[in-house]
């Protein structure tokens, strides 16, 4: 004899699968809809999909650097970028880790200590590095040149190779000076290994005048390598172009751009539900600010605690004596926050678009697959933190694959400029 179901129970069980079934058509599309029908987005809806849009990014500014936006600088910095001649053994260049075929990025979990992120779009934000311990792309760029487990040079030998070598190029960038040209005269009676770094004793041989002078050209090479890769950023995606044709009320078009799935990760995304534009807002998808997501491995790693201290000393900064008086303020270091337990394994916000070039992921590469990530994202483990910004979503498996499928959407590679006319993976090292 087959046991009877109680009436509430047999209803409540009807109902639920009647909300999924229409959620499943709210968020897929039923199979006959039209294009109009599935890309109605409300006004609010709107203009968040505007603000992500990437005509939405403001030109690149830099209050302490002055050559930006200068061509000549550029062409010096893509030349020392690519010039394996820029370190202590003559065989590491800035593209060694930060490689053109893996969108500047490595292809690795790990150099060193942490993941290398990709400088695609970086000119755009003031923190660089995941920890933010430095404050402009120009600050970022003299940090591994010293660092003896990278470049393993001192400022010094930094100058002299750059200007042994690449004096031409120097000089059509900051101009032949006569302060240049009197440092250049007397470059020969100087060491070739003086700096605050490494070598303490050979600076201290040197005068107020020469350290100065050194500092100074240092810091140039620093504002050419930023020049750079300022012009490194990402084209125009698929989702850009879905953005401009929904807003021209062009469905037709729209439709062919995003797929259901990928339009419905799209919308998950912006929503309460998914909660991913918190932290992944604007034109680049990152608020450039400084979370803590408690990824495996993040209790071994204070983050921007640990450096947070240094950054107002740091005598590249944009304070600094040897920054220029570019466009923009320094508000951002002047107001610095220097204390709080949110800056405990705080890490940047990484960009989005192109996310499908820069595995693995997180700041120490703790994910291959972006899969990984959105299953991730999706438990929220506090893995033995004790401040974690992370909340669980609970989001079905087909969400978190319509998620991962409108990321997708935002390969694009990176854009031509007058110093980049080859595909990513195309550039040559000279």
């Amino acid at each position: 004899m087959t046991e009877s179901v109680p009436m509430n129970l047999s209803l409540s069980l009807c109902f639920r699968r009647f909300n999924y079934l229409l959620l499943c058509m709210v968020i897929i599309g039923c199979p006959g809809e039209g294009p109009a029908f599935r890309q109605h987005w409300n006004q609010d809806d709107l203009r968040i999909l505007q603000s992500l849009h990437l005509s939405n990014l403001p030109p690149v500014t830099d209050p302490g650097n002055a050559y930006i936006g200068n061509d000549a600088a550029a062409e010096l910095g893509r030349k020392l970028f690519f010039s394996p001649q820029l370190s202590q053994k003559g065989d590491t260049s800035c593209a060694h880790c930060h490689q053109p075929k893996h969108y500047f990025t490595s292809g690795k979990a790990v150099d060193g200590k942490r993941n290398t992120p990709t400088v695609v779009g970086s000119a755009a934000f003031s923190w660089q590095f995941w920890d933010g311990r430095a404050d402009s792309l120009w600050s970022q760029a003299l940090f591994p040149l010293e660092d003896p487990t990278e470049h393993a040079l001192s400022r010094l030998e930094v100058v002299h190779i750059v200007l042994d070598n690449f004096q031409d190029d120097y000089k059509e960038a900051f101009g032949a000076t006569e302060k240049l040209t009197n440092f250049l005269n007397e470059k020969a009676s100087l060491p070739r290994q003086a700096s605050p770094v490494n070598s303490a004793e050979n600076w201290e041989l040197l005068t107020d005048g020469q350290r100065s002078q050194i500092n100074q050209i240092y810091a140039s090479i620093g504002k050419a390598l930023a020049a750079y890769q300022a012009r490194l950023m990402p084209a125009e995606s698929r989702f850009d172009k879905y953005v401009e044709a929904v807003v021209k009320k062009d469905y037709g078009s729209a439709h062919q751009l995003l797929s259901p799935a990928e339009e419905a990760g799209l919308r998950l995304f912006i929503s309460d539900r998914g909660r991913c534009i918190r932290c992944h807002s604007g034109p680049l998808f990152s608020n450039g600010g400084f979370t803590a997501t408690a990824a495996p491995g993040s209790l071994h790693d204070e983050g921007r605690l640990a450096i947070i201290e240094q950054l107002p000393n740091n005598e590249f900064n944009c304070l600094s004596r040897y920054a220029d008086e570019g466009e923009g303020s320094c508000d951002e270091l002047v107001y610095l926050k220097t204390a709080g337990e949110e800056l405990r394994h705080a890490f940047k916000v990484p960009t989005l678009r192109n996310i499908s070039l820069t595995a693995p992921y997180m700041h120490n590469g703790a994910f291959n697959e972006l899969s990984e990530v959105m299953d991730y994202y999706n438990r929220s483990p506090r893995n033995s933190l004790n401040h974690t910004e992370l909340e669980p979503l609970y989001l079905f498996p087909f969400q978190l694959k319509q998620l991962e499928q409108f990321l997708l959407s935002l390969e694009s590679g990176i854009a031509p400029s007058s110093v980049w006319e080859l595909a990513h993976n195309q550039e040559k090292v000279e």
